[in-house]
This record gives C-alpha cells, structure tokens and sequence, in this order.
C-alpha cells in the first residue's frame, strides 16, 4: 500500500510540472469551459492507459527475459528521470496563459479528441512511465500487481486533472500558476533527480 500511495504523489507532482497535458486543458478549459475540459482530461487518461499498457507489458518482458537487460533499463530509465529533473531545475521562463485565444469554441468530441492524441503523441509520457515503474515493478510481481501501479497513475491523473480543470476557471488559479511557475519546476526537479539516484543506486 505504502508503494501505490508513493506512487500516487510522483504522479501528482509531475503533473503539477507545466507540460502539454496541462497547457491544453487550460485552453480547453478557458475556451469551453469544464464541460469540455472534462471530456479533454477523459481524451488525457485514454492516452494515458495506452502509455500505462506499453511500459507494464514492456518492463514485465524485460525482467522475464535478461536480468542484465532489466538492469541496463533501469539505469537508463534513472538516467532520464535525473535529465528531466535538471532541466526543470534550470527553467526559468514564465508560464503565459494569456495566449489563448478564448473566442473560440471546441465539443466534447473535440477535447476528448484533442486530449487523447495530445498525451498519446508524446513520447516522452512513456519513456517517463517507464522510467517510475522501474522503481516499483518487481520480477515476483503478479499481473494484477502490475495493473494496480499503472491505475494508479491513471485514476490518479483522471481525479487531478479533473479538479485542476475545475479550480482553471478562476483567475487566481491561472495567475498562481504563472507566478509560482519556476517554483513548481524547482520541486518537480528535485523529486525526479532524487527518484532517479534512488533507482541507479538502490537495487531491491
């Protein structure tokens, strides 16, 4: 349990780290409101379990196969996640939500469509996945055990993103978030560098 709940807060803060996921569903949810919004955070999460099934399937074939293969991932997979944490640490741009254009209007279908591929076409969603579950998926894993780490990264991003599109809607949101932007990435930063030193240098 103590693994699912650990699980649960990296996924959390990474999500607070501005990223495509978040820059759509704040112009989804500007231009069209929580209704399409909401469909866009279901588009996010279909996209998601396609990431979710990828990295599972592909990091249970690796352990079963070379013990020496697994540890060549992994140290990759810690490799990234250390890469990922310098550069937010080093972001310093600002977080613009005045560019969206809120004149326009989207459909459910849309957002859903929008969410969906937005999340889908990004290669690093998986490579990211991949590189957590090295920390958590264990060869004597059962299948379902397997499953259970990856809903958490699923239901977990369906409930944040679903109240993060709620909360959007009010000015001090968006302008907390453009403010505390560099902040926001320093912890996102940190975290990951830490996630990924743990995963290079403690073999469970």
């Amino acid at each position: 349990m103590e693994k699912f709940v650990l699980l649960a807060g990296i996924t959390l803060i990474a999500m607070a780290s501005p990223g495509p996921d978040m820059l759509l569903l704040i112009r989804n949810g500007l231009i069209g409101g929580r209704r399409i919004g909401l469909a866009t955070v279901l588009g996010i999460c279909g996209g998601l379990l396609i990431h979710v099934g990828l990295s599972v399937a592909g990091l249970a074939w690796l352990i079963t196969r070379n013990v020496y293969i697994h540890d060549a991932v992994r140290l990759i997979g810690a490799g990234y996640l250390v890469f990922i944490g310098i550069r937010a640490l080093k972001f310093r741009g600002a977080l613009n939500l005045d560019v969206f254009d809120a004149t326009r209007h989207r459909s459910v279908l849309q957002g859903l469509r929008d969410g969906f591929f937005c999340n889908l076409l990004n290669p690093k969603a998986t490579i990211f996945i991949f590189s957590i579950f090295t920390q958590f998926i264990a060869a004597d894993d059962s299948a379902w055990i397997k499953a259970g780490y990856g809903m958490v990264i699923v239901l977990t991003s369906l409930c944040g993103w679903s109240i993060f599109t709620m909360l959007i809607q009010h000015t001090l949101v968006r302008s907390s978030l453009a403010r505390f932007n560099t902040l926001i990435n320093r912890i996102f930063g940190g975290v990951m560098i830490a996630l990924g030193l743990r995963i290079a240098l403690v073999r469970d």
